[in-house]
């Protein structure tokens, strides 16, 4: 009889190891990402500050590592070929409006979401004349809900759904211009992804990718209105040198 209850007893501290939600620390996810309100006032505009830029821009786009060991709170950012095509298609708008020329992604991996004069040189060396710095951390808050009483049974740990996972992605974005100090303000966004099922079948990592998707969805939006606000600001549009050699070309042919 004494093996039994230590047998239960066990089992109901497995069970209810992680009963309830933790929720996430979001003061310490914004801690990593340094979100502070140090940038340009959002009713400075180009013009203001004597930022002198010509349409069609080409941006390039930096996704930032960090490099802080993972806790149980926060979650380093795993950037993917499929996350930079995602806002590079996010911000694909911007073509179609000739704001933007070009869109690409810079990779350096001697860089660090710190290194702003770095990542500044890195794009003008590639013809850019905006970057983009992203930036991200992420939290998981798994936890049991009240189907887990049946995870002792051995059809319940494949099929009760008694697990939840609960993602949160934080991602910043900072425009900056490549020739100037200009640089807009920080934009800050989340996304929020759960998934609930077996303890056996949940990932965390497919609720973390789903989060992060919709981080970057967001991002994009932002993103675009900012620089559609920006250029609107603009005293009168100027082609872009490029532009002016090539019809200096066709002038002479």
């Amino acid at each position: 009889m004494p093996k039994f209850r230590t047998l239960w007893s066990l089992l109901f501290l497995l069970v209810t190891g992680c009963a309830s939600s933790q929720g996430f620390d979001r003061a310490a996810m914004s801690e990593v990402l340094h979100v502070e309100s140090n940038s340009t006032p959002e009713g400075q505009s180009l013009a203001i500050q004597r930022v002198h830029l010509s349409t069609p821009l080409r941006l390039g786009v930096f996704f930032a590592s960090h490099n802080f060991p993972n806790s149980p709170s926060i979650r380093k950012m795993e950037w993917l070929t499929g996350d930079r095509d995602q806002l590079l298609r996010e911000l694909a708008p911007l073509q179609d409006e000739h704001v933007l020329q070009d869109t690409f992604v810079l990779i350096d991996a001697t860089l660090r979401s710190e290194d702003i004069l770095g990542i500044r040189q890195a794009g003008a060396r590639h013809g850019a004349d905006m970057v983009l710095i992203v930036n991200g951390v992420a939290a998981v808050d798994r936890y049991n809900n009240r189907f887990a009483w049946l995870y002792p049974t051995l059809l319940g740990a494949y099929l009760a759904p008694g697990t939840e996972s609960n993602a949160l992605v934080m991602v910043t974005g900072h425009l900056r211009a490549v020739h100037s100090e200009w640089h807009a303000r920080m934009q800050t966004v989340e996304g929020a992804s759960k998934l609930v099922g077996s303890a056996v079948l949940v990932e965390d990592g497919a609720a973390l990718q789903e989060a992060k998707k919709r981080a970057l969805q967001t991002l994009g939006t932002r993103i675009v209105d900012q620089l559609q606000h920006w250029m609107q600001k603009l005293p009168s549009p100027v082609p872009h040198s490029r532009g002016i050699e090539a019809d200096k070309n066709s002038q002479q042919e």
